[in-house]
């Protein structure tokens, strides 16, 4: 800890991991007889999007984009339509933990964006990384499972998997669009985002058999709890004290995220994972750090 970085910045950067680690278990506690997974990821990005837009408002923060950011967060949105469709799905069949740490492993694929697109150079302590994150994602996905390895387990960890390349493709849009030299608003950029995520996700979910309208006054809490928590909170709040803590220390807090939540997997869910499974969270979880340190730095 250094003078520097005040010990608020950390609490508030973990305060905004702790939001978005309850993402998955909002959408285990819908019942997809009622809603399935894509109408639930368009009721959470629309109401994210409201609640961003007034947060933006309320900051007096300008709600328009330059014709450039706004392509970009067009392209973001699209994206991030293709995450939630991916990441709901393997939260379901998969479970809430290890579907979100296989989200995470977006950090190697950022790398893989990093060295295709920009010619960046890939160090051996990163390649010692990526072997570890490998070893680490087949005992936690190939050993044990509780479901053992049926059609849909196998479908909720590709789906996962699937979740790590869109969530990277995602981040990459984002960054585009804020190193624009157009001075923007960020709330305004991931609110613009969340609403095309929106439209894009609610074409998707007229087009799939799965009910799309809630029915029930628990339904509309759990969306709204969702939207807020996940989508508007947690990013505002990890967005406005991430530029301000050092890559490393940022690295190991966000590992929060995921970490949190296996254990409310575990606690909400009885979710269970075999001793091997939990070596294996562990080893991908330290990747997976080293991975975003990486990264942050570049």
């Amino acid at each position: 800890m250094t003078e520097q970085t005040p010990l608020k910045y950390f609490f508030a950067l973990a305060f905004g991991a702790l939001c978005i680690s309850f993402a998955p278990i909002f959408v285990k506690m819908i019942d997809t007889a009622t809603l399935g997974p894509t109408a639930i990821a368009f009721w959470r990005t629309l109401f994210g999007s409201i609640i961003l837009f007034s947060f933006a408002a309320f900051r007096k923060q300008s709600l328009k984009l330059p014709k450039t950011v706004f392509l970009f967060s067009l392209l973001a949105g699209l994206i991030f339509c293709g995450d939630l469709f991916v990441w709901h799905k393997s939260i379901l069949f998969a479970g809430a933990g290890i579907a979100t740490i296989l989200g995470n492993t977006q950090v190697f694929w950022m790398a893989l964006i990093g060295v295709v697109l920009f010619s960046e150079k890939l160090s051996p302590t990163y390649l010692i990384a990526v072997c570890m994150a490998f070893i680490g994602v087949i005992l936690l996905v190939g050993v044990g499972s509780i479901d053992g390895f049926s059609v849909q387990y196998i479908k909720g960890i590709t789906f996962g998997l699937m979740t790590g390349v869109f969530y990277a493709g995602y981040i990459t849009s984002i960054k585009k669009a804020g190193h624009t030299k157009e001075k923007i608003s960020f709330l305004t950029l991931m609110a613009w985002t969340s609403f095309f995520s929106a439209f894009f996700l609610g074409l998707v979910m007229m087009l799939e058999p799965d009910p799309y309208i809630p029915q029930d006054n628990y339904t509309w809490i759990v969306l709204f709890g969702l939207a807020f928590v996940a989508q508007a909170l947690g990013w505002y709040v990890i967005s406005s004290v991430l530029p301000k803590i050092k890559a490393s220390q940022s690295g190991m807090v966000l590992l929060l995220q995921p970490t949190m939540a296996m254990v409310w997997g575990v606690l909400f869910f009885s979710e269970s994972l075999t001793a091997l499974q939990i070596i294996g969270a562990g080893l991908t979880l330290v990747a997976i750090y080293f991975g975003s340190v990486r990264n942050s730095k570049k």
